[in-house]
């Protein structure tokens, strides 16, 4: 059976998704779990590859077994096994075709900005703390330029031979004294979503203008844009899939 797991995670302690010997992962964290309760090695295949820091509401994973699960008390089980950083939000069979990278539409990521002299102690761990004030107007005008297909070289620390994707929307708004930035995609760059925001901060703060954006695009040139906003302010919402899944 291919199976499918939806997961959240707070990804602070965590060195992203991906399994490194340098130290825990989700999915290492994850894997092991799940292969200790069904008594044999599983390999895990996720819809996104977070970084280190990141975090996620919709990561969605998949396995395959020869056992014939009773969902609830699958996920009852991987859930009391689990850190409390990571759950087990649902279970599902899916056809074996199924691939939780190659099926999906697109992927939607949330950053949380905390703006003001202080920032709430329970906020620190998942947002980014910008101290000087941003023009929203501003910036929901620079993040118009970047909805679309473009390629977005000037957006990515890592160097490849196709960096043309697509945004399908970007909302900015305030909330909480702090802003929200919502971006959805067909598919996104290293550290595409994290420089994104650090560029928009820049436009907010008068570093930029709206429309340097549409020369940052044009240049390709990572150094022209802005820095790269921390990884603990970023959250994977949910994966998009047709109908069918």
């Amino acid at each position: 059976m291919n199976i499918k797991l939806i997961v959240a995670y707070q990804g602070t302690h965590y060195l992203g998704w991906q399994k490194t010997p340098m130290g825990p992962t989700i999915e290492g964290v994850l894997e092991k779990a799940v292969s200790q309760i069904l008594q044999h090695t599983v390999k895990l295949q996720a819809a996104s590859r977070t970084d280190a820091g990141v975090h996620a509401e919709g990561q969605v994973v998949n396995f395959f077994t020869e056992i014939n699960l009773d969902f609830k008390r699958f996920q009852k089980s991987l859930n009391s096994l689990l850190p409390k950083d990571i759950s087990i939000l649902d279970i599902k069979k899916m056809p074996d075709h199924f691939h939780p990278t190659l099926a999906s539409q697109g992927k939607v990521y949330e950053y949380s900005i905390c703006l003001g002299p202080v920032q709430l102690p329970f906020q620190r761990l998942v947002s980014w703390h910008v101290f000087y004030s941003c023009d929203l107007h501003k910036m929901q005008q620079g993040a118009l330029f970047l909805v679309g297909q473009h390629d977005f070289s000037a957006f990515t620390n890592q160097k490849q031979a196709n960096n043309i994707r697509e945004i399908y929307t970007m909302e900015i708004e305030s909330v909480n004294g702090g802003l929200k930035i919502r971006v959805k995609g067909n598919n996104f760059l290293y550290k595409m979503v994290r420089n994104v925001v650090g560029t928009l901060v820049y436009v907010g703060c008068g570093k930029l203008s709206p429309f340097d954006l549409l020369d940052l695009l044009a240049s390709k040139d990572r150094t022209r844009a802005g820095v790269t906003a921390p990884a603990h302010g970023l959250t994977l919402k949910n994966v998009l899939y047709e109908p069918l899944y």
